[in-house]
């Protein structure tokens, strides 16, 4: 999937502070997801939901994944807390380098703690 980092216009708060980012970097930007693939049917209906709504599609997509977001979150943490130990990174450490797309290095050795499950739809 491509993405392109944009500026915003306003600042809005939210807990990136919590893994070292300060509200001004994380607060302009935004996700550009130009075009997702879908199937028919379910580009069809999204359209039509939107309509019904009276959102335009790109708005109704964007209340969509936050939603998503906030309803996953702390299932995502719990990963990445998981991630963090088994890399022998801190949280904030792991979030940084996912975030920029470094890689998480080696596994620790003797690692031996099962992976959290999370109940992800999609």
């Amino acid at each position: 999937m491509f993405y392109k980092l944009m500026k915003r216009d306003k600042p809005v708060t939210n807990g990136y502070h919590m893994f070292g980012m300060d509200s001004t970097h994380m607060n302009m930007a935004r996700l550009n997801l130009g075009s997702i693939d879908l199937g028919d049917h379910d580009q069809d209906w999204f359209v039509v939901m939107s309509k019904l709504r009276g959102r335009s599609t790109r708005a109704n997509l964007s209340s969509v994944v936050g939603h998503y977001v906030r309803r996953h979150k702390e299932e995502y943490r719990e990963i990445l807390t998981y991630t963090a130990r088994k890399y022998g990174l801190t949280e904030k450490e792991c979030f940084q380098r996912l975030l920029k797309g470094d890689d998480l290095g080696e596994p620790l050795e003797d690692f031996s703690e099962s992976e959290p499950i999370i109940s992800d739809e999609g």
